[in-house]
């Protein structure tokens, strides 16, 4: 059996801790064992992996507050006997992880690219200038594998420092048969809101300066003044949630806009909604908007993210002007379609879990 110890997840069931969940639960548990560790407070979802096998690291010190206590406890975790540490990295922060894990004789070390920027709200312009510094001290044996969710996110971690020949492109993919279309979860949740007869833009994603929730809220605002039946429902959780709150009151938006909180339920949320709007400032590559493919929604995206995402023709990437997505989200809001075909298209697109489970299980299990 292959041990691979993950880092890191967080309280989320989003982003990358929504792809390892989601690898997790398909992945042949008889050949492969994972472990993962945040450096957050508890998982909620952390006797869900435990009651199958997966442990559970809570790591308490930061590298940047006391860095020999960081080394000692990433060690004692690193001591477990694994195959593999598989590194979901955003930005470059420092190699403080592969140097350790060659250091406890990990056999692989995996870094995998899953965006093109700093996401952090606090001191973004520091850390930038921190990622682009240590990307060009990168070198190739650093690690033994480098992947990425997008050519994109590929160019941002590793520019020209890693061969092209050695990063291989993994997709986002996403249990496909759970977001398909259904029409009867599609009239509970709309009954349960009081929004049968409305149309609804959704959005999932967490309240950050990359989301742009501020813009995504003035642009239904324009919109609402066209129309006044546009309701918009936004999933997730974060640091800029009061803000947007007080913006949606502030705009005279209160009863039109459903703040749902996370959800673990995410695929009947996507079949309420007529269309799915992700403004986001930069992406590596969404895989909520895999998901909203699936469940056959028109998505609107910024021109920011990258067109790989768009593995069906239901996707439309729009430059950030509030304008430009008001008559976005007119255009496409009372569209009568057929919702069911695009699961099978976004399966067809080597998204569907199920498949690629086996390239990743490949991927992971391949001899060195």
């Amino acid at each position: 059996m292959k041990k691979i110890i993950h880092f890191s997840l967080a309280n989320t069931r989003s982003g990358i801790t929504q792809y390892v969940l989601n690898h997790w639960k398909y992945i042949d548990k008889s050949s492969f064992q994972f472990d993962v560790v945040t450096f957050g407070g508890k998982l909620d979802f952390q006797e869900e992996l435990e009651v199958q096998g997966c442990k559970v690291f809570y790591v308490k010190n930061r590298a940047e507050d006391d860095l020999e206590q960081f080394r000692d406890e990433i060690l004692r975790i690193l001591s477990g006997g694994y195959d593999m540490i598989h590194l979901h990295t955003s930005y470059w922060k420092s190699f403080e992880l592969e140097k350790l894990a060659k250091q406890a004789g990990i056999p692989r070390i995996i870094v995998h690219a899953h965006n093109t920027a700093v996401f952090d709200d606090k001191g973004r312009e520091e850390k930038e200038r921190q990622h682009y510094r240590l990307r060009e001290q990168l070198f190739p044996d650093i690690a033994t594998d480098f992947w990425a969710c997008s050519y994109t996110a590929a160019r941002w971690l590793y520019a020209d420092r890693i061969p092209s020949e050695r990063i291989r492109i993994v997709n986002n993919a996403v249990d496909v048969s759970r977001f398909q279309f259904n029409q009867e979860k599609r009239r509970k949740i709309r009954q349960s809101l009081g929004w049968e007869d409305k149309l609804i833009v959704g959005h999932v994603g967490r309240f950050s300066y990359q989301k742009n929730h501020k813009f995504l809220i003035e642009a239904f605002g324009e919109a609402v003044k066209v129309r006044e039946d546009i309701r918009l429902i936004l999933i997730g959780r974060g640091p800029l949630e009061d803000s947007v709150y007080s913006l949606v009151d502030q705009s005279g938006l209160a009863g039109k806009v459903c703040f749902a909180g996370t959800s673990d339920h995410v695929n009947d949320w996507l079949q309420a909604m007529d269309v799915f709007a992700l403004p986001s400032l930069f992406e590596g590559l969404p895989i909520v908007a895999v998901e909203a493919q699936a469940a056959g929604l028109r998505c609107l995206l910024g021109d920011t993210v990258t067109r790989e995402t768009a593995v069906t023709d239901r996707i439309s990437f729009l430059p950030l002007e509030s304008c430009v997505w008001r008559d976005a989200l007119l255009a496409e809001l009372g569209k009568e379609e057929n919702r069911e075909q695009y699961a099978r298209q976004v399966a067809q697109a080597g998204y569907d879990i199920q498949r690629y489970i086996q390239t990743l299980e490949g991927m992971y299990g391949k001899d060195r």
